[in-house]
C-alpha cells in the first residue's frame, strides 16, 4: 500500500514537473495601462542659484517651510528619555580581545603590533590576575566591530569579539 502510494506520488511529480511553460506575448503586457499622474504628489521646484566662482549649481531650500513637522513632539520624547536614563553610567557594548595569557612581554608585543595594524586605535593592556589581556576599541554593536576585527584577525588568530560594558563620561 505504501509502496503504491509512493509510486503514484513520484509519477505525479514527474508529470507535473515536465509541464511546458507558456510564453508571454507582448500583446498580454500591453492590455493593462493606468495613468497615475493625478495621484502623485506635486512639489515646487527649488530656486537654483549658480555660484559663478565655483561654477556649481546650488539649490536654495531656505524658504521651504515644513508643513507636517514633529520637532516639538520629538524633543519632548527625547527629553523624557534623557530624564529616565540620567542615572545610567554605562552601556553594553563590544571590544576585540587580541591577547590573553600569563606572559607580560608577549602582551606588550601584542599591544605594539595592534598599533602597527590600527594606528588610530588605543589598545588597553589589563592585568586580571593571573592573566594579561590586550583589548582594542569600544563598539556599540557587533557589526561595528567587524571591520577592525577582520584586520586584526589576519595577525592575531586568537582575536575574538567579546561583550563589555562601555562607561560613559
Amino acid at each position: 500500500m505504501i509502496r503504491s502510494l509512493t509510486y503514484c506520488l513520484v509519477v505525479s511529480i514527474v508529470i507535473f514537473g515536465c509541464k511546458t511553460s507558456s510564453v508571454t506575448s507582448s500583446a498580454d503586457t500591453e492590455k493593462y495601462k493606468e495613468d497615475l499622474t493625478q495621484l502623485r504628489p506635486k512639489y515646487e521646484k527649488p530656486k537654483v542659484i549658480v555660484d559663478s566662482a565655483t561654477t556649481e549649481t546650488v539649490k536654495d531650500y531656505s524658504d521651504v517651510v515644513p508643513k507636517h513637522h514633529v520637532t516639538s513632539q520629538l524633543n519632548a520624547v527625547l527629553d523624557s528619555i534623557d530624564v529616565l536614563r540620567k542615572d545610567i553610567r554605562y552601556i553594553d557594548g563590544f571590544t576585540i580581545q587580541v591577547y590573553s595569557g600569563t606572559n607580560s612581554e608577549e602582551a606588550r608585543l601584542a599591544r605594539g603590533k595592534v598599533y602597527s595594524i590600527l594606528p588610530e586605535s588605543n589598545p588597553e593592556l589589563k592585568f586580571d590576575e593571573p592573566n594579561f589581556k590586550v583589548k582594542v576599541g569600544k563598539y556599540y554593536s557587533r557589526i561595528e566591530a567587524r571591520k577592525p576585527y577582520a584586520q586584526l584577525k589576519k595577525k592575531f588568530s586568537g582575536a575574538i569579539i567579546i561583550p563589555e560594558r562601555i562607561y560613559l563620561q
